[in-house]
């Protein structure tokens, strides 16, 4: 993939202010986050070149400002193109690092 592009799509925080995101990079096994490449609020689209040991995104976003943010692992996706809206936040990515095996 020579570019991907994000289109982190506006939605509202907690406190009804344009939700915070950032993202970086996932390297080598998918196990290792590498350099940041987004910080902002609200509505954006923006391309990225992944460095060449990037195997995937981690793209956090906080719901609640003051407390940790969640996110979510994605793979560098075929298309090139990541929609935040679309994704599905309840259920882990290929590369997360959550221990799930206690909810299973």
């Amino acid at each position: 993939m020579a570019t991907l592009r994000i289109v982190w799509h506006e939605q509202t925080s907690d406190f009804g202010l344009p939700m915070p995101w950032f993202g970086s990079w996932l390297v080598g096994d998918g196990e290792t986050e590498g350099g940041w490449f987004h910080s902002d609020r609200g509505a954006a689209e923006t391309l990225h070149e992944p460095p060449p040991d990037a195997v995937g995104v981690r793209l956090r976003f906080w719901p609640s400002e003051g407390l940790d943010p969640e996110y979510i692992d994605l793979p560098l996706p075929a298309s090139g193109l990541i929609e935040t809206i679309a994704l599905d936040y309840d259920h882990p990515g290929p590369h997360t690092r959550l221990d799930l095996s206690q909810h299973r």
